[in-house]
């Protein structure tokens, strides 16, 4: 039986889309062909689904991104008075920021469930990587009214440390999770991504990209599918990877928005 509870899709880190968001549109316009989740939330409607595109900090630490998805859900379903509770699909850190809302604000009672796609729940060596190097840009920001303390909180120290913070309550909340991976072989990967992606395989192997596969995977118990995607991919973005693979944009953006369906079916309420 199809869920009547409304679908939260939460975005990751650098929603790209905000770059050109004339072209773009509004987060819950009709047409999202531009956006961050590319004809995903279209595509859900279409099937009967009640879909609705959030947007936290750009950048921002995991503390105000929890603070700004909670704004968000709230303002989508006007405090809980139009739906008890509500599904999130989140990409990438936006599954950190779910995580990190619903132990802040203690809303198990109020998320029936959490999908998460490409998240670094372990962090990523990649965020290691540039911390290590580039932190004082990240201290810099603040000068210009810019946040960028979430890339702090991708590292595997942050992670690890949340992880510790959120396990017993995470272990009995009655939150359904749900994880999926995405791995793809170095010559897919989206061609900016593969910097990245080398410095993750020398140090955790396997890796949509940005993501390293364990990481995105989480608890083996919570893990639904891999998926073959890059970190892009996961979004319903075609890149050069795929056509050079064979994989014409048609072939691709039928399975990927296939796949989204097939997750949307497994929810409950």
């Amino acid at each position: 039986m199809q869920t009547s509870l409304p679908i939260m899709l939460a975005h990751g880190i650098c929603p790209f889309s905000r770059l050109y968001q004339p072209l773009a549109g509004r987060d819950n316009d009709r047409d999202d062909r531009f956006h961050y989740f590319r004809s995903i939330r279209s595509t859900l409607q279409r099937h009967g689904y009640t879909v609705f595109h959030t947007r936290v900090s750009w950048a921002g630490g995991l503390d105000r991104r929890a603070q700004d998805l909670r704004r968000e859900i709230l303002r989508h379903t006007d405090g809980f008075r139009r739906w008890p509770r509500v599904h999130i699909i989140a990409h990438s850190m936006g599954g950190l920021d779910t995580r990190r809302m619903l132990l802040a604000y203690r809303m198990e009672n109020r998320v029936a469930s959490l999908t998460t796609i490409g998240t670094p729940h372990l962090g990523t060596s990649y965020a290691d990587w540039g911390v290590d190097r580039l932190d004082f840009l990240v201290s810099a920001s603040r000068a210009f009214g810019l946040s960028l303390d979430g890339i702090r909180d991708l590292t595997r120290k942050r992670c690890r440390r949340f992880n510790k913070a959120a396990a017993s309550y995470e272990d009995g909340n009655g939150v359904l999770y749900r994880t999926v991976a995405g791995s793809q072989p170095p010559e897919r990967i989206f061609l900016p991504m593969r910097f990245a992606s080398r410095i993750i395989q020398r140090e955790e192997g396997e890796n949509d990209g940005l993501v390293p596969l364990i990481s995105a995977v989480w608890k083996e118990g919570f893990h639904l599918a891999t998926i073959d995607a890059d970190h892009l991919n996961e979004i319903g973005w075609w890149d050069l990877g795929e056509g050079r693979a064979g994989v014409s944009r048609k072939a691709f953006e039928s399975r990927i928005r296939r796949f989204y369906l097939e997750l949307a079916s497994g929810l409950e309420g």
